[in-house]
């Protein structure tokens, strides 16, 4: 059992890529030269990680808090893997994705 609500894993996540350059696009998590860092089987934290996709922030926060698998791409209120990656995207566009997925989460409960 998770100590955090998915409300607060999803705010953790949009704190943890609010930064500028702590998102990226194409890759779950990158070091600091660019490298892609996928995730482990496990979906914990990547300690060498200086920038995340969405997915990739949610994974950093919700395994270490119990969640047993990173949730499926369009789950948690959140649009796929794909829509972080559009060429379009912005960060702060994913940043309050994040926010408005935590919103309908937290009105849900």
């Amino acid at each position: 059992m998770s100590n955090l609500t998915v409300a607060e894993v999803l705010e953790r996540a949009a704190d943890l890529i609010e930064p500028e350059g702590a998102w990226t696009q194409g890759a779950y998590a990158r070091d600091v030269l660019g490298n892609n860092l996928n995730p482990d089987e496990q979906w914990g934290p990547s300690p060498t990680a200086v920038c995340r996709c969405m997915y990739g922030a949610v994974a950093e926060v919700a395994r270490p808090n119990g969640y047993q698998y990173l949730p499926p791409s369009g789950s948690w209120g959140l649009p796929g893997t794909e829509w972080n990656d559009a060429p379009e995207r912005t960060q702060a566009e994913v940043v309050a994705k994040l926010r408005e997925a935590a919103a309908l989460a937290r009105a849900a409960s």
